[in-house]
């Protein structure tokens, strides 16, 4: 097959295929993943697949073993070494598949993940020639460079320096840099495309010095390839691209003088004569196009050049039969259907001339300066045949179109002398013979977000000239490559979970899922790394799925209802904790889980049966903590003071415990009690705002409303954002007739808590006495929304428990 233009490594390749069978190096995948000399003979390009054959096997064995002997050792860092070293390889591999596949961005994405595990030059060069064939000149020369930084004798980044060099036509800096690759490299020595590029680049300085180097460079390639016609022709067209017409001519006489059946020999003679002749054609110039068809009937170029000579001379029948073969050897071509619509028109073929010339407009597309904007002829004729035939506003917009073009025609012929032959057609056909399809063909850009994991579609594929059988062998060997960066990330990705690396596992087990989901345990690792790393959305997912994989796995199913849990995804975490049954009553953690759940959801009786059975078990000061909130919960104020107690009992000093005994105290309505439990709190936490807000609230329970007002007064002054001790200053001041000054500290609670409805309720009283009645109004409809929202939320979480 003909090799991408990007592959500019010859010999044995760096590049080594990173698959874990053997076998499949057998299947010929060199032949689309490895580039050879163009120079060399079919039995030393046989050879030179053959040793990258054997070097890619030994690759691999190598790093295959590696990893399998430091599994063998269960050192966490040797196998995370290992496994870096296996997935730097086959992602690199992967983004020399895109790159074949014209998924430039996808490439790039993967070169540069590769360089994450490992740093490599020739990565980076990998990444360069990626960026060249994206027409990210910039980024190609940055890559060639930090590859050079590390390694000053890679030839291949001289080789994406040149081609970046030429793309900006700095060609002595080209010239330079090839050299430069053929001094380090003998493979690029004797390398046809890279010494013809060197030969180029030399004759394009215009120094004189420069063209007898080129000179040489040619004689040298005749004596490394041996002399043949198809040598000539290449330099022919170098001499011929410089405008050296005689040089060119002189080649492409060679050229026949050695092979009269020299593919383009004839065709490139008889265009430089028709150049040196200003485009006129002579008997001479005919005869050499006619006989390239007579070696080879099919050539596009040639027939299509016949033709457009033809129709110059007015020789339409002759010029129709060209130009129709030409449509049919090329089908993306404009120009052959331009000169059948022209021919057409001029013998007032006009249905002809019509359906013709749209076909040129269609296919041209955007590409509107194609050979000095010649598609403008299409347009001005077809706007006169729109005219005569009544289609006057289609017409004028033809017409219009015709303008502007032949504007911008007019701003390019004071800029390129060779456009002032167009209007005789010959700029078209040159152009059209000369530029190298390579150029011809830029590469397109795809979009910057495609997913380097997803596989290719063959939307993508279709500009990449592979085959079936090509592409069908790169589809099986990205099949291999995604087995083993599924594995090397997963491996990796369990190292890291062993040592406590919860997040690294988590977004190595990610990447191990986009390469191959097949993976046994991969979901169940996934999920338990992620919630552990408290990303509990994906441990949700993880885990669902390794659940529905094997649901009787118990840790899996009590570490998804702890997710759930975490989510506040109470129901969801009930139902997953059910078929736990009493062992996961008394699990330390899914015991209270499951039954905090319930309490959120309203059903005490399923709390307590839960709790009861957690409870039989010695718990810690902080689980019975817990424990007697939740028993504060559902009600159960007794139980909730028990548990707390027993807390105490375990440690005197535990924090917050006589705090919620307070709380269970005064939700049971045991004044002296409460007030005890939170004097002993501030005992033990002075000045804490909760358990002193908690014993003001039992000072009003108990009528002592000055001491209630005084703690209220020093919970404001430290913590002038406590919403309750605000509000209930407040209400205080209200009772106490002074209106304004408790609007005042009102207003500042339901700033502070906006959505507490009685604190709205309380306000609009306050304004009422004041008479503020539009403010009290506005409030006590903050009011009712708030409760209708309530009450709404309520009969959700009734249907939530009630459904099965």
């Amino acid at each position: 097959m003909k090799l991408p233009s990007s592959r500019l490594h010859p010999g044995v390749p760096v590049f080594l295929v990173l698959v874990a069978i053997i076998l499949f190096f057998e299947t010929g995948i060199a032949s689309i993943a490895r580039a050879v000399p163009q120079s060399a003979s079919s039995s030393h390009t046989a050879n030179v697949k053959q040793q990258a054959l054997n070097a890619a096997e030994v690759e691999l064995r190598k790093r295959l073993e590696a990893a399998q002997a430091a599994q063998r050792t269960g050192n966490a860092q040797d196998i995370a070494g290992a496994n870096k070293s296996v997935i730097a390889l086959a992602l690199r591999e992967i983004g020399q598949l895109r790159l074949l596949e014209t998924a430039f961005p996808q490439a790039m994405d993967l070169y540069k993940r590769s360089l994450d595990f490992q740093d490599l030059p020739d990565t980076h060069v990998d990444l360069a020639i990626t960026d060249l064939q994206a027409n990210l000149a910039d980024d190609a020369l940055a890559e060639a460079d930090k590859a050079l930084a590390v390694d000053p004798n890679n030839a291949r980044a001289y080789i994406v320096r040149s081609r970046v060099w030429i793309k900006k036509q700095q060609f002595a800096k080209g010239a330079e840099a090839l050299s430069r690759a053929a001094e380090l490299d003998p493979a690029y020595a004797s390398d046809v495309e890279t010494m013809y590029s060197l030969g180029m680049c030399l004759l394009q300085t215009k120094d004189p010095k420069d063209k007898e180097k080129a000179a040489a460079v040619f004689d040298d390639m005749v004596r490394t390839s041996g002399d043949s016609g198809s040598l000539h022709v290449l330099f022919g067209r170098a001499y011929r691209d410089v405008n050296d017409m005689p040089a060119a001519i002189r080649e492409f006489q060679r050229a026949i003088s050695l092979d009269t059946s020299t593919p383009h020999a004839h065709y490139f003679l008889g265009l430089a004569q028709l150049a040196v002749n200003e485009w006129k054609a002579t008997p001479e110039v005919r005869a050499e196009f006619a006989k390239e068809l007579e070696y080879y009937p099919k050539d596009y170029l040639a027939n299509y050049l016949l033709g457009f000579l033809a129709s110059g001379g007015r020789d339409y029948a002759v010029s129709d039969r060209y130009l129709k073969l030409a449509t049919q050897l090329d089908h993306n071509a404009p120009e052959p259907w331009l000169y059948l619509g022209l021919n057409a028109y001029a013998q007032s073929d006009m249905p002809h001339a019509e359906e013709y010339l749209r076909k040129a407009v269609v296919l041209t597309g955007k590409d509107e300066a194609r050979s000095n904007y010649q598609i403008r002829r299409a347009y001005v004729d077809l706007g006169r045949i729109l005219v005569n035939s009544g289609r006057t506003e289609e017409s004028e917009t033809f017409l219009t179109k015709a303008r502007d073009l032949q504007n911008k025609t007019m701003e390019l012929t004071q800029q390129n002398v060779a456009s002032a032959m167009s209007d005789a057609g010959a700029t078209a056909a040159a152009i059209v013979a000369i530029q190298p399809q390579a150029e011809a063909e830029t590469a397109k850009f795809l979009p910057g977000d495609a997913d380097p994991f997803a596989r290719i579609d063959a939307s993508v594929t279709a500009r990449s000239n592979l085959t079936k059988a090509q592409l069908a062998i790169a589809d099986s060997q990205e099949n291999r490559l995604r087995a083993v960066l599924g594995l090397g990330f997963n491996d990796l990705a369990t190292t890291e979970a062993v040592s406590g690396e919860y997040l690294a596992a988590l977004g190595h087990y990610q990447e191990a899922e986009r390469w191959d989901s097949h993976i046994p345990g991969l979901a169940r690792n996934l999920g338990l790394s992620a919630f552990r790393a408290q990303n509990y959305p994906e441990a949700i997912r993880g885990l669902t799925v390794a659940l529905a994989e094997k649901p009787a796995d118990r840790p899996v199913r009590a570490n998804l209802g702890m997710a759930y849990f975490a989510s506040d995804k109470f129901t969801d975490a009930a139902r997953t904790f059910t078929p736990l049954g009493s062992a996961g009553m008394q699990d330390s953690t899914v015991g209270y889980a499951w039954a905090s759940s319930l309490a959120r959801l309203n059903e005490p009786a399923k709390v307590t049966e839960i709790l009861s059975e957690f409870e039989k078990s010695n718990r810690s000061a902080a689980i019975l903590l817990l424990v007697g909130r939740l028993w504060i919960e559902i009600g159960d104020y007794p139980r909730s003071v028990n548990a707390l107690h027993s807390a105490l009992e375990a440690d005197a000093a535990l924090p917050r415990a006589h705090y919620f005994a307070g709380q269970a105290y005064t939700r049971w309505a045991h004044w002296p009690e409460a007030a005890a439990e939170f004097q002993a709190e501030l005992h033990i936490v002075p000045a804490d705002p909760d358990a002193m807000y908690g014993l003001g609230f039992v000072y009003l329970q108990q009528s002592k409303v000055d001491e209630a007002a005084a703690l209220f007064e020093q919970i404001i002054a430290a913590h002038p954002e406590h919403a309750n001790s605000q509000y209930q200053t407040g209400k205080i001041l209200l009772d106490r007739g002074k209106v304004s000054d408790a609007i005042e500290h009102l207003e500042i609670a339901t700033r502070l808590s906006p959505q507490t409805d009685y604190m709205h309720y309380q306000l609009q009283i306050a304004y009422r006495k004041e008479s503020r009645i539009a403010d009290a109004d506005r409030e006590l409809d903050i009011y009712k929304d708030l409760k209708a929202k309530q009450r709404a939320r309520d009969r959700e979480a009734v249907r939530n428990v009630q459904s099965p």
